[in-house]
């Protein structure tokens, strides 16, 4: 069977915020208000803005509050859809893929996105998916998302090192560097665009705690292959702890302040890219 030529995304909300707890028994983090639009109405609105087709919001087995707002979403036309964690595949922020490898595996490329991660301000909304899309089709592997961090903080992030003589070929990720070790402060930010060969390196990793994570397996993958690094023209702000909410809060509402008022949920989104620009997907 011949891959589909549809660029779909996957958007993570299948965490336990613990560091939310109590709070987040009952209300996911990932529904925490950003202006008028839950976090992860952002990301999807993002996703979309770049042409993804469909959005698939993983949840966490359970949790009946973000799949009532991902079908909000789409009784409005939206192309997104809730599909439950299958928790068989181990526990990790890649699980979510292998929930839906069967999918995936029959596609070109596609998006991933963290629901509790947000993308603030840059050209036009969705425009550095949009970018990260570009490198992929002019034939990177795979395309992860970086910002420059202040060089004290990398050793809470991981962190991207870059083949020599190269200014976007990723050699592999660390995890809380030490930063005299790091060059370049790059933090990883989560917003990826990868093709189905990543899936066989989904597998539980002693280095990750026996969790299935992404970020070591981008990073055995950039050995083998070409992995593309993109610096966000936008700036991420995250709601997944609650000193870093309040940060998210206050960036949101000063950006909002300063600049055009951003967009909030869309219910029902226009059948046209909103960005008016043809999608690279």
């Amino acid at each position: 069977m011949s891959r589909g030529r549809r660029c779909p995304a996957v958007v993570t909300a299948a965490g336990h915020g613990t560091r939310f707890r109590p709070f987040s028994a009952i209300v996911p983090k990932e529904i925490l208000p950003l202006g008028d639009s839950p976090a992860l109405g952002h990301v999807i609105g993002e996703c979309l803005a770049a042409g993804a087709h469909p959005v698939y919001v993983v949840t966490r087995p359970g949790d009946p509050t973000v799949p009532t707002y991902v079908q909000y979403l789409h009784a409005g036309g939206a192309p997104v859809h809730a599909v439950t964690e299958d928790l068989s595949h181990g526990y990790g922020n890649a699980a979510p893929l292998l929930t839906l490898a069967d999918r995936l595996a029959r596609c070109e490329r596609f998006l991933v996105a963290f629901g509790d991660d947000v993308l603030l301000g840059g050209p036009h909304p969705g425009a550095d998916l949009t970018t990260m899309l570009t490198l992929a089709n002019a034939g990177a592997d795979a395309v992860i998302a970086a910002q420059v961090i202040d060089k004290a903080d990398i050793a809470s992030f991981g962190a991207v090192d870059l083949h020599d003589h190269s200014h976007d070929r990723v050699a592999g990720i660390r995890q809380r560097p030490h930063p005299a070790t790091v060059t370049e402060p790059l933090a990883v930010v989560s917003r990826l665009v990868l093709r189905p060969p990543i899936l066989n390196l989904l597998t539980p990793r002693p280095e990750a705690r026996g969790e299935v994570d992404l970020g070591a397996a981008v990073s055995e993958h950039a050995h083998s292959f070409d992995v593309r690094v993109h610096r966000l023209a936008a700036q991420w702000i995250t709601v997944g702890d609650p000193r870093r909410y309040y940060d998210a809060l206050t960036r949101y509402w000063h950006h909002h302040d300063t600049n055009e008022p951003a967009p909030g949920p869309q219910p029902t989104p226009p059948a046209t890219n909103p960005t008016g620009r043809t999608s690279p997907c």
